[in-house]
């Protein structure tokens, strides 16, 4: 009997070492949050913001970003690959110590809710100009927290699954967009670097912002599969498959309208697309919509799963629901608060805005060296 016990207890711990590896997002679920997480809400006005700064040449400053956040990505890989175990809030008390980390943690939190309140109200404010202009904005920021709590329910896998399969409408966005290319005017990009450098790096700002969803990688590549270079591989591709589709996006808006034409459309791709109807669609762009709504829905999941995960570190709980719950209701309160409001609604757009260079920029650069710091000092440790 005692054999058999130990037989019993000796087999235990391979098997949930098994369990918890199986429990790992593929690289390809990794690879379709991180797209899914950025690709949201601002897919329709990002032309407009960059032309408001940049003029034609905002596609320039798109880049020119793009380019800012890579090394920035690299920078965040290497802090991730010197604590590879540990997620965004537990790194925040190695490197700073739970004196400091504790409160940035905290702080993080309150961004995500933010960042995610910010896309509820930018969601309800488009649906209340576009499609239900008398339906009031309880119910529509309603069901979609509703909606988006149901999905995180089921964990991070179960996010990485649907978001791989809800990719698939992505490609159906990119083929509503190519009938603008019909009426391509090659000739409303020029002359190329009119406004000067000066305004194409000003426009940088508002590329960088279309970004800032990549924060996500630092707090899951932990439970991600692979090696570090894999993940960095994976990383890459997310950024720059992101990239190309705004870039498509930007240019699109760009050959479309003219320069004189542009400030006039706070939305160009769906003024763009509402000129044209399909013998089934009649009005393409409310289709467009009704894609795109999933891709905020998906993006407004993942910070609601990244402040729920907070939360639970927080309180050092495993179960996540209660703490969906509130986050749920606190995201549904301010938006009954700040309404549609344009003067609350872009008030509160600056804070979630400059707050992103704070905790998506600043302070991961910040770890860079402090993980490298932490890892020596680790292998001290060891080796004495």
């Amino acid at each position: 009997m005692n054999k058999t016990n130990q037989n019993k207890e000796g087999t235990k711990p391979p098997q949930q070492t098994n369990q918890k590896n199986e429990q790992k997002l593929s690289r390809r679920q990794f690879f379709f949050i991180i797209i899914q997480t950025q690709i949201g809400v601002g897919v329709l006005s990002v032309p407009y913001e960059l032309h408001t700064v940049a003029k034609q040449d905002g596609w320039i400053s798109l880049l020119l970003g793009a380019v800012a956040i890579q090394l920035l990505l690299v920078g965040i890989w290497f802090v991730a690959k010197n604590l590879p175990q540990d997620t965004l809030y537990t790194m925040n008390d190695k490197l700073y110590t739970k004196w400091i980390g504790r409160p940035l943690s905290i702080l993080y939190i309150l961004y995500f809710i933010g960042v995610g309140t910010l896309i509820i109200l930018l969601f309800c404010r488009m649906i209340n100009v576009w499609v239900l202009p008398n339906t009031p904005i309880w119910v529509t920021a309603l069901l979609m927290i509703t909606v988006c709590m149901y999905m995180v329910h089921g964990g991070l896998l179960v996010l990485g699954r649907m978001y791989t399969m809800l990719s698939i409408l992505i490609v159906f966005l990119l083929i509503l967009m190519v009938f603008g290319a019909k009426e391509m005017q090659i000739m409303y990009l020029f002359p190329i670097l009119e406004t000067g450098w000066g305004k194409v790096f000003s426009g940088i700002n508002q590329a960088i912002f279309s970004y800032f969803g990549f924060i996500v990688t630092l707090v899951v590549y932990s439970k991600v599969e692979g090696t570090h270079k894999q993940k960095l591989t994976t990383i890459v591709l997310a950024h720059w498959f992101v990239t190309l589709f705004y870039l498509f996006t930007v240019l699109a808006s760009y050959t479309f309208f003219s320069t004189s034409e542009l400030p006039l459309v706070p939305e160009p791709v769906l003024y763009m697309l509402k000129s044209f109807s399909l013998p089934v669609v009649a009005r393409i762009d409310l289709f467009f919509i009704t894609i795109w709504v999933i891709n905020v829905a998906t993006s407004f999941a993942t910070y609601l799963y990244l402040s729920s995960i907070g939360l639970s570190d927080l309180f050092k709980k495993q179960s996540k629901t209660k703490f969906i719950v509130l986050i749920g209701v606190v995201v549904f309160s301010i938006c009954m608060f700040i309404d549609l409001d344009i003067k609350k609604m872009e008030a509160f757009n600056k804070v979630v805005t400059y707050s992103g260079y704070v905790f998506s920029v600043a302070l991961p650069l910040i770890m860079v060296p402090l993980s490298f710091w932490r890892r020596k000092k680790d292998k001290g440790e060891g080796a004495s």
